[in-house]
């Protein structure tokens, strides 16, 4: 993978949190974007990529038309700020400002532990999918996949509660690359604060049909004001699924 351009990411200053509570499916008070990685770099000495906004695995090369994953939702912890963190799969975005993606939320915010799932197209923020409530310890498989032209089907599966939303919607970016990624979103234009989300995997992962076949140099980690906080494990010996943890 080539080396991305440093465009520096500012954290948020975001409101304190109260008591402890669980709402699966309520969406964000402020819309959150997923967003392109803005920053990606190549370490000195060493193949791993850092991102203020994304930790897992990217890969570029073009031709991509249809990707899926299965993961786990994380459970989120307390924390003084309001922190945010979204698992989702999706095509472009890595290099480029398009980006067609689906996933789920796992946030802290207000005092409240907060679940949901949704999909977005760059530029919009992301549409909640409100007929899926989502919780915690939920298997989901979620989907992006060009029907013809510019015809695309978003597809996410609650495997836990046998719930399915699908859509088809309009998308003409470039197909350039691929992603599994476990992210810190935007929220009202800025970076957050990843939410504390302990560790869990990403598994089944295809693209065009086929295992994506992961390698160590695809491999992300989120690194926010010089800490890292979410690390991605080496990928299964089928480089079709990994790991990911929060480290900060």
């Amino acid at each position: 993978m080539g080396k991305k351009s440093l465009r520096a990411g500012v954290l948020a200053g975001l409101a304190a949190g109260l008591a402890f509570a669980v709402v699966p499916g309520a969406a964000s008070a402020a819309p959150s974007q997923h967003a392109n990685s803005l920053d990606h770099v190549i370490g000195h000495n060493r193949s791993t990529q850092q991102s203020s906004n994304w930790s897992g695995y990217a890969e570029t090369g073009g031709g991509y038309t249809n990707a899926s994953a299965t993961w786990t939702v994380p459970s989120v912890s307390a924390t003084s700020s309001s922190t945010y963190s979204s698992a989702w799969v999706g095509i472009d975005g890595d290099g480029n400002s398009n980006l067609i993606q689906t996933g789920t939320e796992s946030d802290y915010q207000n005092g409240q532990a907060t679940y949901y799932a949704w999909w977005e197209i760059l530029p919009a923020a992301e549409t909640p999918i409100d007929s899926l409530s989502v919780s915690p310890g939920d298997s989901i498989t979620a989907s992006v996949a060009q029907d013809g032209g510019s015809t695309w089907t978003i597809s996410l599966t609650d495997n836990s509660t046998g719930q399915n939303f699908t859509t088809q919607q309009s998308y003409s970016g470039s197909g350039g690359s691929v992603e599994y990624i476990q992210e810190a979103p935007e929220i009202n234009g800025t970076i957050a604060q990843i939410a504390d989300y302990s560790s869990f995997d990403f598994s089944n992962l295809t693209v065009n049909g086929q295992s994506p076949a992961l390698t160590s140099d695809d491999e992300i980690l989120l690194v926010q004001n010089g800490t890292t906080y979410s690390t991605p494990s080496a990928p299964n010996s089928s480089g079709d699924g990994f790991s990911v943890s929060y480290t900060g």
